[in-house]
Order: C-alpha cells, then structure tokens, then sequence
C-alpha cells in the first residue's frame, strides 16, 4: 500500500548517496596507515552499499503506479555516471543493466532513450571494464526496442564508425622541408592530439554500439545486422584502433558465427550480400597475429 510512496519519497533521493558511499579510498598514504580491522569495516561497509544498490536495480516497487520515479533513477544515473571515479562508473553501467531489464516494459519512449544515451556515453569509457558493462546493458536495451529504431540507429553509427577510420596520407613526390618548431606548430600539435582523442573516443562508441546490436539478435538476422556487421570488419585490421576495438570486433564477429551458422544458416546467408559475406569471413577465418 504505502510502500511505493516511501520508496520514491526516501530511497529514491538517496540514491546518489548510496553509489557516492561506495567510492573507494583515494589517498594511499592514509590507507596505509589505516588499521586493518577499520579496512576491514569499510569494506564491509561498501559490500552493504553495493547489495541496497542492486536490491533497487531490481525492484519493481520504484515504478508501480508512478512512472516519474523511474525518470528520478535514470536523473541521478546520468549525474553519478560522469563521476571522475571509474568504480562510480561501473556500478552505473552494472545497475543500468538490472534496472533497463525489469523496467524495460514500464519504460516510455522518452526513457528508453535515457537510458541508451547514458549507456552510450559510458561505451567509450577508457576503462574497459566500464565500457564492456556498458555494451552488455546496450544489448539489453536494443533486444527491447523496435527493430526499425534499432535499424535507424545502426544507419547512424555505421556512418560514425566509417568516418573514424584513420585515412591514409598520400604520399608527396616532393620532399617537404623541415619546419624548426615554432609556437604555432606547437599549438597544431596539440590540436592534432584532441583531434586524435575525439576520433578514436567516436571510434569506439560506434564500434561497440554496432556490435551491441548484433548480438541483441543471438538467433536471427535482421536486415541491419550484415550492415553491421560489414562496417565491423574495416575494424579489426586498422593498427590505429585500440586493441580492445579490435578485439570486441573478432569477438562479436565469432559470436555471430557460433549462433548464426549452423542449420538455418542458409536462412540467414539470404541476408548478405557477397561483399559482406566476405567481410565476415575475413574476420572470422583469419588468425590475425600479426594485426
């Protein structure tokens, strides 16, 4: 009865409180000098946090009868998910994952897109463990959404993933001369440097986007998917792309393979064209040691 209106009017707001509690020791030189037992505590401390936090992820008590709680959650998510520490971070992607789950079919349109913006931003976290959350809660969230929106989006981030591929110089026949350092060069360097971050901080999103919505459809094959599939492989080559790029690429292009080709498979091959079926399988055949 009155459980719902205690759980948006005291355990809502506090959310932020309880992921804030579970931030870790920053000064090592004081966690050096702690005593064991009160690490010990603290520790124990942190654990209770982390249960009440995927206790609420899971609980249906925060949207019945009053969808606005659940726009409360998804505001202080987006807050605590631009935390300078990654551990913040995680415990987000993770929650995110658990609550877009039980909640997905309560959720509004508006909502839905929340919660992919948040996951979104958190897919090209620099920490792995942040951004491979993140992945997974992206693939929760579009196994959910209608297959023409998840098509409109793959349309968008293909062209993203195509646009951060590192274009080759041409080669000049001249030789150019060269320029002693000068302030001016300096400061092109600099912006040559954040032109850089921004380019493989897109490359990532859109790499691991795409492989989300692969792997949303573990059994079929969507008109989307071999589009994804083939902006994919220009991936797994490129020596610019990080190796956790890379390595997210060969690993959704053989989870496709392992769920997709067995006896239907000639049902989804009618899917490809031959051009993606090759760029499939120079993923997938290839051992790239030396990629």
């Amino acid at each position: 009865g009155e459980v719902k209106h205690e759980f948006a009017n005291y355990i809502i707001p506090l959310l932020p409180l309880a992921f804030d509690a579970i931030k870790p020791s920053i000064d090592e030189d004081e966690a050096k000098e702690d005593d064991p037992e009160i690490r010990m505590l603290q520790a124990q401390v942190v654990k209770a946090y982390r249960h009440s936090i995927s206790e609420i992820s899971v609980s249906c008590t925060a949207a019945y009868g009053n969808p606005f709680d659940l726009s409360q959650v998804l505001k202080s998510l987006d807050q605590v998910s631009m935390d300078s520490v990654w551990q913040l971070r995680l415990a987000v992607a993770h929650f995110l994952r658990c609550f877009q789950g039980n909640h997905k079919f309560l959720f509004t349109t508006k909502q839905t897109k929340k919660t992919t913006k948040i996951v979104a931003r958190l897919l090209a976290d620099e920490r792995r463990e942040v951004s491979a959350v993140a992945m997974a809660a992206l693939t929760g969230i579009l196994a959910a959404t209608p297959r023409s929106t998840v098509a409109a989006l793959v349309d968008k981030y293909r062209k993203k993933a195509n646009n951060s591929v590192m274009r080759k110089a041409k080669k000049k026949k001249m030789a150019q001369p060269i320029l002693v350092p000068t302030e001016s060069t300096e400061e092109e360097i600099v912006f040559a440097e954040e032109k850089e971050k921004e380019r493989i901080v897109k490359q990532q999103t859109s790499v691991y986007f795409l492989c989300a919505a692969v792997l949303a459809t573990p059994y079929e094959t969507p008109p989307y998917v071999p589009v994804a599939l083939a902006a994919l492989s220009k991936h797994s080559y490129e020596r610019s792309a990080p190796f956790a790029v890379r390595e997210t690429v060969k690993m959704c292009c053989a989870e496709y393979k392992r769920t997709h080709r067995s006896d239907n498979w000639e049902i989804h091959r009618q899917q490809f064209t031959r051009e993606q079926l090759e760029a499939l399988d120079d993923v997938v055949s290839t051992p790239h040691y030396y990629a």
